[in-house]
């Protein structure tokens, strides 16, 4: 019996945008981006001693500074620990402008709107500028978590489905994450308190 001939347990329906967008980044990536810069900004903060070093002994040893490699060295990874810490510190801003841009290519807007029927068996995901189904088996949910407006939904091939805590229509929020608990009891989730 095909979907639509089905009557879903519960339906979800969510408008992806930046505020989406941005949410979905931090709770994904916050962790991985915090130890990005903090390793940056060590790497920086040698480099930058190893700089100073070097042009007091180069001013002790009364030899020109631009005659040693190591201070070029220095140098060269100064500036690419400073962009590598700068684009961290960016990237929330970047990923939601990417995603941005790439939609308003692909669809010619950046609110995308995407309706879910939940299963005893399986999700579908409607997005409606493609007019795509995705089907996504319960077993395959590696991750669901919350954020203040929504629940992520992450397979192990890394997909990405989004639900918005205000969209659901037959069922409430408590009774979605029980929902999730007994139909992906593998995995790993991160509810709010």
């Amino acid at each position: 019996m095909e979907e639509n001939e089905r009557t879903p347990l519960f339906t979800n329906t969510i408008t992806l945008d930046e505020e989406t967008d941005r949410q979905i980044y931090d709770k994904l990536f916050s962790f991985k981006r915090l130890i990005s810069i903090v390793l940056y900004s060590a790497f920086l903060g040698f480099f930058i001693y190893k700089l100073i070093g070097e042009v007091r002994w180069a001013k002790e040893a009364e030899q020109p500074l631009y005659l040693e490699p190591l201070f070029w060295l220095c140098l060269v990874a100064i500036a690419v620990e400073a962009y590598s810490m700068v684009r961290a510190i960016l990237a929330p801003r970047i990923f939601v402008k990417r995603v941005k841009r790439r939609n308003n290519e692909l669809y010619g807007t950046d609110r995308i709107e995407i309706r879910s029927a939940f299963y005893d068996d399986m999700a579908v995901y409607h997005e409606m500028p493609t007019n795509a189904d995705i089907r996504l088996a319960y077993s395959s949910i590696r991750l669901a978590a919350e954020t203040k407006d929504l629940f992520i939904l992450r397979t192990r091939q890394k997909l990405t489905f989004e639900l918005s805590k205000t969209g659901f229509d037959g069922i409430d929020v408590q009774g979605f994450r029980n929902f999730m608990d007994e139909k992906c009891p593998n995995a790993k989730r991160k509810w709010k308190k």
